[in-house]
């Protein structure tokens, strides 16, 4: 079983056969999950390179001019919407 001390400001070193055997590299941020038996997991959060491709699309992508316009007609029929009421 590996082990690593807490300092006084609950700083801990993550040890190299943890950092290891999940792939964690600098600057890299975990999350922590405590259970109810007072155990708690960490796991690395994913970087943003390691989601590329995850997400499947159901139709085309937009370019940036025609996304703009929706949102702008977006915000003018809230806005109509709210001074109605």
């Amino acid at each position: 079983m590996t082990q690593s001390t807490i300092t006084d400001k609950f700083q801990t070193t993550i040890p190299l056969a943890v950092r290891q055997a999940l792939g964690l590299l600098p600057r890299q941020r975990v999350s922590y999950e405590v259970r109810q038996d007072g155990s708690a997991v960490i796991r690395p959060v994913p970087r943003l390179d390691e989601l590329f491709g995850s997400l499947t699309l159901n139709g085309p992508v937009a370019d940036t001019r025609t996304e703009k316009q929706a949102a702008r007609e977006a915000i003018a029929r809230e806005g109509a919407t709210k001074s109605k009421q």
